[in-house]
């Protein structure tokens, strides 16, 4: 578990990227995964594509979603990496975040 999520961008077969309807539906099947490095500051740069071998979910959450201010709505997705490694992502306000990385 990360403390926060490193940025990320998973893309489909097409090389488009994959997001997650309303009702809960990938835009895509998940084909690569993208670590993102750098900042706002240099800007963020692509690192090695990393081919995408499993997936499951995606998971909605809609957290404290009684609270207007404190609301958190992200759509969770777990992917095993082309070298044995999995990967729990979370797709928030439009962007994916690495949460998590399993051996």
């Amino acid at each position: 578990m990360f403390a926060e999520p490193h940025p990320a961008e998973l893309l489909d077969e097409h090389g488009e990227p994959v997001r997650v309807s309303a009702r809960s539906m990938l835009s895509g099947r998940p084909a690569t995964l993208l670590l993102l490095t750098g900042g706002e500051a240099t800007g963020w740069q692509r690192g090695r594509p990393r081919p995408v071998s499993a997936w499951a979910g995606p998971w909605p959450a809609d957290e404290r979603w009684w609270d207007a201010a404190a609301r958190r709505r992200r759509a969770r997705l777990q992917v095993v990496l082309d070298d044995g490694r999995a990967v729990l992502l979370a797709l928030e306000d439009g962007t994916w975040g690495i949460e998590a990385t399993y051996d």
